[in-house]
């Protein structure tokens, strides 16, 4: 079976899982949303939806209102799938740089302005009080976030 970030790779095929990720379409709407939108041809959405069949991300059955049409809905047990490729890729990530509460974000480290040496003692005292109280407002946000 196909990796499901292979699947999810193409955006015909991500725009097609969106769509029935709100519920069951035919194949007609889901050939307007794509050609409409991503300016592929009815050709190249059969393909996909093909692929997709073929692959077990969706499902098609008969449409009882138009029997030449053909009704799709995802799998259940493909989102499972990706759902799991996600946590996977979360868990190498976290084994390589930690957890997500573990790791300080990624902010700045304030460096002294070059020209503060021109300015007088007491604004070089007032800005480097307001940088120290700006460092300790954000480290509060950050513990308590």
């Amino acid at each position: 079976m196909v990796h499901p970030f292979e699947i999810v790779a193409h955006p015909v095929r991500r725009r097609i899982i969106a769509v029935l990720a709100v519920g069951e379409h035919s194949a007609g709407t889901l050939c307007e949303i794509a050609c409409a939108e991503l300016g592929v041809t009815r050709t190249a959405v059969s393909h996909h939806l093909r692929t997709l069949r073929q692959n077990g991300v969706v499902q098609s059955s008969v449409d009882v209102v138009e029997p030449r049409s053909r009704s799709y809905h995802l799998n259940p047990a493909f989102l499972a799938s990706l759902d799991a490729a996600v946590s996977d890729l979360f868990e190498v990530w976290e084994q390589r740089y930690g957890t997500a509460e573990g790791r300080a974000p990624m902010m700045p480290i304030p460096v002294e302005d070059r020209r503060i040496h021109r300015l007088g003692t007491a604004e070089r005292r007032r800005r480097q009080a307001a940088l120290a109280e700006w460092v300790e407002l954000t480290d509060h946000a950050v513990a308590e976030g």
